[in-house]
């Protein structure tokens, strides 16, 4: 179970990667009109500014959410294709809570209430993409770890198709 979640924090990592690189580059534009990236978004919602620190939060976010993961699906067979099924589900998971109850709660606002929602609605589409992309790569990366990583020799193995 320690080899699932600490190949569930790399992956995670490695995803949170990509995570953050989307999300220099993702605009969204903000209800003043201003266009800003999702990292930007990210850093304000830790009371923050910047991108530098948007991006630190979200590498450490990524990180402990893909532990989380490993842990999760620790009797699971890692191939693939379902692990990037349930990758994609699980990003999905967490576009919701993170949307509907972490950054509001970080920007001071009651979760799920009509002025939590007016301030993630600028940012949900571009998050929403984030979320998926980070859960599919979460699961690529993970079935990889899990699958060709040999834990004896801390080697990559070789099997045969």
């Amino acid at each position: 179970m320690e080899k699932r979640i600490g190949a569930g924090l790399v992956a995670g990592l490695i995803a949170g990667i990509v995570f953050t690189l989307v999300a220099l580059f993702l605009k969204t534009t903000l209800p003043d009109g201003e266009q800003t990236s999702m990292l930007v978004v990210a850093a304000e919602a830790l009371h923050s500014h910047g991108w530098v620190a948007g991006w630190i939060a979200s590498l450490i976010y990524t990180a402990i959410i893909g532990g989380v993961f490993g842990w999760l699906v620790r009797a699971e067979t890692s191939n693939e294709p379902r692990m990037m099924m349930w990758g994609g589900l699980y990003g999905l998971a967490w576009w919701i809570v993170s949307g509907l109850l972490v950054i509001p709660a970080l920007l001071a606002k009651i979760p799920l209430s009509s002025a939590a929602l007016d301030a993630v609605r600028p940012v949900v589409l571009a998050s929403l993409i984030e979320h998926l992309l980070y859960g599919v790569i979460l699961g690529f990366v993970f079935a990889l770890l899990t699958t060709y990583v040999d834990p004896r020799h801390h080697a990559v193995t070789h099997h045969a198709a």
